[in-house]
């Protein structure tokens, strides 16, 4: 019979080896994590991701100077509405604020939308007829890429300002997911909501707001 001697153990490949290691490791992993640490703290100031081109867009504040109800700004009748600040398809930026003195109608839309497909055509012709008068209506896109936007608008040849809000805060701000897309708002001049639309706004209720213009 032959006998066993201490270094024939299996276990004996598991053995501590010795501090390098050790250390070996624990280096490696204060590296790995370091590099995270990094990665998160200034992949956003590299100057060429969206991030900096984007940064300041969505809802901004809105000047005590332009908020006659001294109330924080809310989506609803007789309150100012949220400001915001979104690229434009055309042209620079835009904000609401930069259209006080004017009515604004804000409609939130989205191509796979079918009430949005469906007021469209309203939409631009109003725009048409109201051309002469101070209102001006802004077509904001929920969250959809510009490609899909822009055949959206080259099929229903719409020339009214459209936004893009792709991070989806304006349209939170302005509740739209609680009643669904579309939504439409009537801002007056001097910045208050005045009516909200939820759903389809109608040629009728287009033509109302028409009629009362001055």
């Amino acid at each position: 019979m032959t006998e066993e001697h201490p270094d024939d153990r299996p276990q004996r490949r598991r053995e501590y080896s010795g501090p390098g290691s050790t250390l070996g490791i624990a280096a490696l992993v204060v590296l790995v994590v370091g590099a995270a640490l990094y990665w998160f703290e200034f992949r956003d100031t590299s100057g060429s991701g969206d991030a900096d081109s984007n940064g300041n867009r969505g809802v901004v504040a809105l000047p005590d100077e332009l908020n006659p109800t001294g109330e924080s700004p809310a989506a609803r009748e007789g309150r100012a509405a949220p400001n915001f600040l979104l690229d434009a398809l055309e042209g620079e930026a835009l904000a609401l604020a930069d259209l006080r003195g004017r009515y604004v109608l804000v409609n939130f839309w989205a191509s796979w939308c079918g009430p949005c497909r469906g007021e469209t055509p309203d939409l631009q012709d109003f725009h048409v007829r109201t051309l002469n008068k101070d209102i001006t209506v802004v077509g904001v896109n929920q969250q959809e890429d510009v490609e899909t936007a822009r055949n959206f608008i080259e099929e229903f040849a719409v020339d009214y300002p459209i936004l893009f809000d792709f991070s989806g805060e304006v349209s939170a701000a302005y509740a739209v997911g609680v009643g669904g897309l579309p939504r439409t708002f009537l801002v007056a001049p001097d910045g208050l909501v005045e009516r909200v639309y939820i759903g389809r706004i109608t040629d009728e209720q287009l033509r109302e707001i028409e009629d009362s213009l001055p």
